[in-house]
C-alpha cells in the first residue's frame, strides 16, 4: 500500500496524538502517503470510511482508535473491495490483540509489510436498522453491562467501568429469557454471546474456536438465568477451563434471537433484540 487514509477517533478511551504521529512517521518513512481524517462520532467515521473505500483507486483505510472506532470504520467498507488496517489507540483493543498488534507502531510496521487476509463480519438486522460487528455481539447480561457504561465513566475508569456496571447488574437482575434459532437447533437461554473472535475484554479467551478468518460464528449461551450460572462462565473465561453446567457452545452461520433484551456489538450499545445475525465471509481484507 502506497496511500493510507487514517480515520482517527480523538474521543477514543486511550487516544494519544503522540502515538498516532509516531505511527505516521513509520509510514511516511516507508514512502506511504498519509491522510488523517479526525472524526468525532460513529456516523462520521463510517461515512469517511465509505467515501475512501468507494474511490476508483481506493487507499488503505486505517482505523486509529479502539474497538468502537474499528467497528465504525469497518462498517463503512460494506460493498467495496477494500483493504483496512488498525492502529490500536483505544481502551481494550481486542481486535488488535487478536492480530498481535500491541502498539500503533506495530500496526504501522504491519502496514508497511503489506500482508492482508479476507475476514468475516457479523451482520445484525433489527426491525429498524442493520450494522456489522467484528468481535462479538452480546444479548442479555452483556448488553445490560455495556448499556450501563456512559462515555464519561468509560473515560474515567477505562475497563474498570465495565466491572462497575457488571456489579450493578448483579444487584438489579434481569430474569427474562431469549429464544434462539440457528440453521440447526433452537433453544432458550438467559444470555447469548455471538463471537467472531476468541477473546473477551482483551486478555481472556471466551470462544477459542472463534476467529475473524473462519466463515462461521461461535455461540456461547448461558441457559440458566441465575447469577451463579453467569459467574461459572466468568470462571471458565478467567481460568480457561470448560464444562460448567448450563453453558451451551456451538457454531452457526445464521442466528435468530427472539425476546426483548439489550444488545451490545463490539462494546457499544446496539439497541434491543429481537434481531437476526448472519455471518458474512470475505467481507473485506485486513492487514495482518
Amino acid at each position: 500500500m502506497r496511500r493510507a487514509v487514517i480515520i482517527a477517533n480523538r474521543g477514543a478511551g486511550s487516544f494519544s496524538s503522540g502515538k498516532l504521529e509516531s505511527a505516521c512517521r513509520i509510514l511516511r518513512g516507508a514512502d506511504v502517503g498519509v491522510e488523517i481524517i479526525p472524526c468525532g462520532d460513529f456516523a462520521e467515521m463510517t461515512a469517511s470510511a465509505a467515501g475512501a473505500s468507494a474511490a476508483e483507486d481506493p487507499p488503505l483505510v486505517v482505523a486509529a482508535g479502539g474497538d468502537g472506532t474499528i467497528n465504525a470504520v469497518l462498517n463503512g467498507l460494506a460493498g467495496n473491495s477494500a483493504t483496512c488496517a488498525i492502529l490500536p489507540l483505544g481502551t481494550a483493543n481486542v481486535l488488535a490483540i487478536e492480530l498481535g498488534l500491541e502498539s500503533p507502531e506495530k500496526g504501522a510496521e504491519r502496514i508497511v509489510a503489506g500482508v492482508s487476509r479476507p475476514f468475516t463480519a457479523g451482520l445484525i438486522r433489527g426491525s429498524s436498522r442493520s450494522s456489522r460487528f467484528f468481535l462479538m455481539a452480546g444479548a442479555g447480561l452483556d448488553g445490560h453491562v455495556v448499556r450501563g457504561v456512559p462515555l464519561e465513566r468509560k473515560k474515567r475508569f477505562g475497563k474498570g467501568a465495565y466491572l462497575l456496571s457488571a456489579l450493578e447488574q448483579l444487584c438489579s437482575w434481569d430474569t427474562g429469557s431469549l429464544r434462539v434459532a440457528t440453521e440447526k437447533v433452537e433453544f432458550d437461554c438467559h444470555s447469548l454471546i455471538v463471537c467472531n473472535s476468541a477473546r473477551y475484554g482483551g486478555a481472556f479467551t471466551l470462544a477459542p474456536e472463534a476467529s475473524i478468518f473462519t466463515p462461521v460464528l461461535e455461540l456461547v449461551a448461558i441457559a440458566k438465568g441465575s447469577r451463579l450460572a453467569h459467574l461459572a462462565l466468568a470462571r471458565e473465561t478467567l481460568t480457561g477451563s470448560r464444562g460448567a453446567p448450563g453453558i451451551l457452545r456451538l457454531s452457526a452461520e445464521k442466528i435468530r434471537i427472539e425476546g426483548v433484551k439489550p444488545l451490545q456489538a463490539d462494546g457499544d450499545d446496539w439497541g434491543d433484540t429481537p434481531v437476526e445475525i448472519v455471518a458474512e465471509p470475505a467481507y473485506a481484507k485486513i492487514i495482518v
